[in-house]
């Protein structure tokens, strides 16, 4: 039996979720998906970018690799990189909602949340 059989139905499953065509999670009356689309991309550029300048000074900068911090710190310097980036993923989701009501959309609410 070929080794990549039992893979198959793993695979089949992941090339059918991603051909489904989810909603986009932002709404304006009147506007079509392609104007939809380019205003998300928009706000999520602006997002990055207006996240990335918040946390500059945080940020790994190439000064703060291994040659420069030794043996014991270099745990402690990995846990704080992910703190920032995390803190930095959340200010970038913030900034790119922020975006898009300032252009007048509203978020979507999911059938679970319209159903309680």
């Amino acid at each position: 039996m070929p080794k990549f059989l039992p893979v198959l139905p793993c695979l089949a499953s992941m090339l059918l979720l991603a051909a489904c065509d989810l909603p986009p999670p932002w709404q304006k009356a009147g506007v079509e998906r392609a104007v939809l689309e380019g205003d998300v991309l928009y706000c999520r550029h602006a997002g990055q970018q207006e996240s990335l300048r918040a946390y500059a000074a945080q940020i790994d900068f190439p000064f703060y690799s291994p040659p420069f911090w030794g043996g014991s710190w270099q745990l402690t310097r990995e846990l704080w990189n992910r703190s920032v980036e995390s803190d930095r993923a959340r200010a970038e989701s913030r900034f790119t909602a922020d975006c898009m009501r300032d252009k007048g959309y509203e978020p979507v609410r999911s059938v679970a949340a319209k159903a309680r």
